[in-house]
């Protein structure tokens, strides 16, 4: 029997066989697959930084296959609102809308561009991932409104604009008085203190003012003749003004009018005189401002009678006149109303 040629035949073949099967093995292995790895175009919009569309759309990139990216080209959009302390995703596939915002004080804009890729994935591939999304309808124009009646339009009213606070009107003085009359011809010399209240009307440089005072009695001697004299002035004038900082200077010119009381002490016969007498006052002050309504001052003041009454006593007769001058000076307050 023949058998051998034929096993020979037969183990040639499956030797021949198995070298081609080994020798085209590693080439079939190196086949390069083939892929769609043509980027979609632009599907992430928005004009903000934080988070950056195109970091987000390439984080959506990372997170899907490349063989799935011809999802991305079915009408998908993403748009990207800046909220500030938060932001809003809203996710667009055909025709609908799936929208999620997020709390981000801090403004973390890497956290927030991979929040939003994720958002978007889970948006696009529910089945793969497991999220299935609530979808909005896409919300449909409204009408346009017709416009409201000519009637029905109102213009706002203009913002007031607030008044300039002005300056007091009236200014009330009371001040405490030191007057000196000195001797001049035949007056006597005497000294007295008193009281003045003076009222000034008027907001600018230029204010009007009227004042009254009492003087106590000033002791005197003329000719042997003992007596005491009191004085009530009366004045009206004008004053000038003006300010330097929290600080004011003040000039006052006006007529006065004293009442004047001459009582002799050391005669048998208590002798008793009265006389109005016309004159002329002049006074000048600084004050220190605390606010529109307070001011302390102190100042200087003249008063002068060019016509004094004179003064008579039994059995001398003509024993000399009233003062020509007083001068003095003034401290007190000012109240500003």
């Amino acid at each position: 029997m023949r058998v051998r040629p034929q096993r020979s035949f037969f183990v040639c073949t499956l030797a021949l066989s198995s070298a081609l099967v080994l020798w085209t093995a590693p080439a079939l292995g190196q086949m390069p697959e083939k892929r769609d790895t043509a980027a979609p175009p632009a599907f992430v919009f928005g004009s903000i930084e934080c988070p950056d569309p195109k970091t987000v759309q390439q984080a959506v990139l990372n997170l899907i296959p490349p063989e799935r990216h011809s999802l991305l080209t079915r009408g998908v959009r993403v748009e990207l609102e800046d909220l500030g302390d938060s932001y809003r995703v809203t996710v667009w596939k055909d025709g609908a809308s799936v929208k999620k915002s997020y709390s981000d004080p801090a403004r973390e804009c890497d956290g927030r561009a991979r929040f939003a890729a994720v958002f978007t994935v889970l948006t696009l591939m529910p089945p793969e991932l497991g999220a299935e999304p609530v979808v909005e309808p896409e919300p449909k124009p409204e009408p346009p409104k017709p416009p409201p009646p000519v009637e029905a339009k109102r213009e706002a009213p203009p913002a007031k604009v607030p008044e300039p606070q002005l300056p007091p009107l009236l200014h009330i003085e009371l001040s405490a008085l030191y007057a000196n009359a000195p001797g001049i011809l035949e007056a006597p010399n005497m000294h007295s203190f008193g009281g003045e209240l003076r009222l000034a009307i008027g907001r600018g440089v230029l204010a009007g003012t009227i004042s009254t005072a009492y003087m106590s009695r000033a002791k005197f001697e003329l000719d042997g003749v003992h007596g005491e004299l009191s004085r009530i002035p009366l004045s009206l004038g004008a004053r000038l003004r003006a300010d330097f900082d929290s600080w004011s200077l003040a000039g006052d010119l006006g007529l006065s009018l004293a009442v004047e009381r001459v009582h002799a002490t050391n005669l048998h016969i208590a002798s008793t005189q009265s006389a109005a007498n016309f004159g002329l006052n002049a006074n000048l002050h600084i004050a220190r401002q605390f606010g529109p309504h307070f001011a302390p001052f102190v100042g200087a003041f003249v008063w002068f009678t060019p016509a004094p009454s004179e003064m008579s006593a039994l059995p001398q007769g003509a024993i000399g006149n009233l003062p020509y001058f007083w001068l003095g000076g003034a401290a007190g307050v000012s109240f500003g109303l």
